[in-house]
């Protein structure tokens, strides 16, 4: 609804501001503002936001649009009834550098907190601990000797290994042979089935290296336990300090606001430019011509909204990266309950018989006292192809999936009294995924956008997406990582005079589109 106090009825006020019929671009640059480039940046996720706060530092004229009612992507909140908290699940790093850069700047530091956490596994009915070096030489299920060419392995890989080298083999090779058969078949392919489905045996050997870097990192210096953080409040915090240093610094930001074209334009003045096309609900569609644009979603999106003009350059991009074109989806079931289930903060499953990639317990991160109202909050997500027919199934049919064949194959006496809040949080495009093999793997494109941290600027029309993270998994340091670095290596492209910073907001033009 567009009510005066939710977020669509913000964007819908923010709107009419900058559609403004019969007002044209102004002719040529402005005088303090030679430099200064009229951008817009679409989607309002954490890559979104992080590169618009860059744009609008240099001076850039920013509007930042994104279609769903409110900011954030995957970081997005939920209010869950008695509380508020992400509607998928997070965790903070020690050494997630970029985040917690980020939150310094955002004046939030102070309201980070840190917890050593717990991880378990569950085979064959039973659950272990694997929350220290001395839970992993208990656990049963493998002997000393599979366990001594485990630990080898997991040094070697994250000390040793090339991670540039294992785009072209898949996990499952890879896995084998450093750390043997039997440890691949009775601990990592459970895994990898639950997380990967049918991409298990096809998925390249570096996202199972960026898995293993970035968890094991979360152990250093920790006596070899895991060490966490969060923010107090959670991602609502820190996008809600986003978006208010963008409107402090003068940027338009929109919500509720479908971008259903661009395409390029020559613009008064003579400059190549593009025109966007906005659909904001209840409104006639309107049109804001920029200097530049930056597509934030991955390749699927743009395909849906560019110009014939600018297909090849979205073509190119699919062969120069190879994440560009499979994803995971997740269905995630959220529960808010009265009680605990477990004392591990994950807990990964390797029962083929349970129908879960695995059981997060945020609160045994997170303080439920100060941030859950007391209740225990849970995520059971379910990975599968972005294209799969269970993420568009009603919630009718994957609650039997969630509960009969999972949480209660987990812990046969749940009761559903237990429940507070329960809900099914779906993402269609949430994690790109390398295969290796894969046309655009091996080929000179791809091993040359593989040696750059991020790409260089395109005028007028840029994508910058989580496709283009190289030798990582999906995460917001990442994210924010590729953000900083495209900035540094476009640096003097983004040069810009400072006339606008500061000042009232500046904006492109907007006006109602052509019948």
């Amino acid at each position: 609804s567009g009510e005066a106090g939710s977020p669509a009825g913000r964007a819908l006020r923010a709107l009419p501001a900058l559609v403004r019929p019969g007002l044209k671009r102004p002719e040529g640059p402005r005088a303090d503002q030679e430099s200064t480039m009229r951008t817009a940046v679409i989607g309002g996720g954490i890559l979104g936001l992080t590169l618009a706060l860059r744009l609008r530092k240099l001076g850039h004229d920013v509007t930042l649009i994104e279609a769903a009612q409110q900011l954030g992507g995957l970081a997005g909140p939920q209010d869950y009834g008695p509380f508020v908290w992400d509607r998928f699940y997070h965790c903070i790093l020690p050494q997630d550098s970029n985040t917690l850069g980020l939150i310094g700047e955002l004046g939030l530091s102070s309201e980070l907190r840190w917890r050593t956490t717990g991880t378990g596994y569950h085979a064959k009915g039973r659950f272990h601990s694997m929350s220290s070096n001395a839970d992993f030489l208990r656990f049963p299920l493998l002997t000393l000797f599979d366990k001594l060419r485990m630990g080898a392995a997991i040094v070697y890989a994250t000390r040793f290994a090339d991670p540039f080298q294992l785009y072209s083999i898949t996990a499952r090779e890879w896995l084998t042979r450093i750390c043997g058969r039997r440890n691949y078949e009775v601990f990592w392919q459970p895994l990898l089935k639950a997380k990967l489905g049918t991409h298990h045996d096809q998925v390249a050997a570096v996202f199972i290296w960026a898995t293993l870097k970035r968890l094991f990192g979360a152990r250093k210096g920790t006596a070899n336990k895991e060490k966490l953080g969060y923010v107090s409040g959670g991602y609502a915090r820190i996008l809600r300090r986003l978006e208010e240093e963008l409107t402090r610094q003068g940027a338009a930001v929109l919500t509720g606001t479908p971008v259903t074209g661009v395409r390029k334009a020559r613009l008064p003045g003579g400059t190549e430019g593009c025109v966007v096309t906005l659909a904001p609900p209840g409104q006639a569609p309107g049109e804001l011509e920029v200097d530049q644009v930056f597509f934030t979603a991955p390749t699927h999106k743009a395909r849906e909204v560019v110009s014939p003009e600018l297909q090849p350059q979205v073509d190119g991009l699919e062969a120069r990266y190879p994440a560009a074109r499979a994803y995971l989806g997740v269905a995630c079931c959220v529960l808010a309950l009265r009680k605990p289930l477990t004392p591990y903060y994950v807990l990964n499953i390797g029962d083929p018989s349970v129908e879960l990639t695995g059981l997060i317990e945020m609160t045994n991160l997170i303080d439920p006292a100060q941030e859950t109202s007391g209740l225990s909050l849970v995520y059971l997500p379910r990975y599968m192809d972005s294209e799969d027919r269970l993420l568009g199934a009603p919630d009718s049919e994957l609650y039997p999936s969630f509960f009969d064949r999972g949480l209660k194959r987990l812990f046969p006496g749940f009761c559903d009294d237990q429940i507070v809040y329960r809900g099914i949080h779906r993402a269609r495009l949430v994690q790109p995924l390398p295969l290796a093999g894969a046309p655009p793997a091996a080929s000179t494109e791809a091993l040359q956008a593989l040696g750059e941290a991020a790409p260089r600027l395109e005028r007028p029309f840029q994508v910058l997406s989580t496709f283009m993270l190289r030798c990582a998994t999906l995460n917001n340091n990442e994210v924010i990582g590729l953000v900083d670095a495209f900035v540094r290596r476009n640096e003097a492209a983004l040069a810009a005079s400072r006339g606008c910073a500061g000042k009232t907001r500046c904006t492109a033009t907007l006006s109602p589109s052509s019948p």
